[in-house]
This record gives structure tokens, C-alpha cells and sequence, in this order.
């Protein structure tokens, strides 16, 4: 883990020396030292990539208001920048750098807590795709990764290691609730609203809602919004 003052983690993060009037002055040095931290790279080559957008590109650290050069490892859900040495660097995940927006995709990913499809509580980027009332619908992009196969007979081939894009994975922010992965169905979602099984079978019903549809999760956003 390369260690960095915070004076220099400014110099090589901002873009333009462009950044707002908040100051991190008092902020320990070696707890700002600590910030960022090289990724690691495997040694083979794998097919495909970690990345959906592999170039790095215009982004806005929204808490500190930093302008930077920055790409999204979707595969590690990390963000990473190159400096002017042609590192690339890793920003940690740390509240200070809460909320990244990407100004030319139209994309916002906010650092937060959230409980995947087995109950278990994660700590990473979800992307914010619509919002009404005390509910909210995000996103968290996904890319896994195979290791390489090597045949056992004459008669199997060597399979390359390969990163793989898969679905995305929707989310239900509920103010009273917190985050947890979006019902898959009609059942799952009376199970979360067990009081309104009878308008939410009629919802569902009249507007032929398919939860496999983020159009429709949106209007699932409206309805749960009237409740």
C-alpha cells in the first residue's frame, strides 16, 4: 500500500485544480496516507474485462467536489486513477469520497450499506436509477470471473481465463428499512407488504408489471409510493 500526504493525494486526484472551499487540513496524516493503494493485477491475461468502460474518463468526487480522471472496476467495485507516473491507484472505500459521478455517462454511484439476496450485509457502489416518495430504485452492475481450465484429456480443451458480464442486480431503498435486493415477484413483494396483498395483486396485474423489466420496477417505484 503506497503511502501518500494528503497534500500530495490532492495534487494527483485533482484535475484542474479544481475544488471547493473544504479543507482537510487537520486530517492525520497517516490516516490520509493511507487513502489509496495499488489494485492487483493478475499475472495471465484473461478474455474480456473487468471494466464496462475501460477508458478512463471525466468524474466528480461529489463530497469533496474534486474533478479526476477515473474508471470503475466493476469485477473488484472499486474506483481507480492513474498520476502523473502512470500509476494506477485505488481509492479506498471511506466516506469522504461517498458519492462518484461520471458526467459523461450519466451515471452516480454512491458507497453504501446493503443486504444481498442471501441476508448478507455488503459495503460497496450502487448506482442511483429512480427515486419517488420514500422509495428508491438502484442498481449494482456485475462481472464475474472464471479461472482458467486446463483440459485433462486429448479430447477437452484448454478453457482461457475470462471475465464475464452478468445481469445487473436491483435494489429497493425503503427510508424505513434500509436497502435489500428488489422482490423477484409478486410473492416476494406481498411478503414485504403483507398489510396491501390484495392492491398490490391488482397492481400487478393491471399493468402486466414483469419484474425482469427496469421500466416496470420503475412504476412499482410509483405505486409502492402511493401506499
Amino acid at each position: 500500500m503506497k503511502k501518500l500526504i494528503f497534500t500530495l493525494f490532492l495534487t494527483l486526484l485533482v484535475t484542474g485544480l479544481a475544488y471547493s472551499q473544504r479543507e482537510y487540513k487537520t486530517l492525520d496524516p497517516e490516516r490520509a496516507g493511507k487513502i489509496f493503494r495499488n489494485p492487483v493485477y493478475k499475472k495471465s491475461k484473461p478474455q474480456g474485462s473487468p471494466y464496462l468502460q475501460k477508458m478512463f474518463t471525466n468524474a466528480i468526487v461529489e463530497d469533496l467536489n474534486l474533478k479526476a480522471y477515473m474508471r470503475y472496476n466493476v469485477y473488484n467495485d472499486e474506483f481507480e486513477f492513474i498520476t502523473p507516473k502512470n500509476d494506477t491507484l485505488v481509492l479506498d472505500k471511506i466516506a469522504d469520497f461517498n458519492t462518484i459521478l461520471f458526467t459523461g455517462l450519466n451515471k452516480k454511484y454512491t458507497l453504501t450499506k446493503y443486504t444481498d439476496s442471501s441476508n448478507k450485509l455488503e459495503y460497496g457502489y450502487l448506482i442511483a436509477v429512480y427515486k419517488k416518495g420514500n422509495y428508491e430504485l438502484l442498481k449494482k452492475e456485475n462481472i464475474a470471473f472464471t479461472e482458467e481450465k486446463k483440459a485433462k484429456t486429448t479430447l477437452e480443451r484448454d478453457m482461457p481465463a475470462k471475465y464475464l458480464k452478468l445481469d445487473d442486480t436491483y435494489f429497493l431503498r425503503n427510508n424505513d428499512s434500509g436497502i435489500s435486493e428488489f422482490p423477484d415477484g409478486k410473492k416476494a413483494l406481498i411478503k414485504l407488504f403483507p398489510n396491501h396483498k390484495q392492491v398490490i395483486e391488482t397492481f400487478i396485474k393491471d399493468n402486466k408489471i414483469s419484474f425482469g423489466e427496469e421500466s416496470d420496477l420503475r412504476k412499482i417505484i410509483d405505486f409502492l409510493s402511493t401506499l
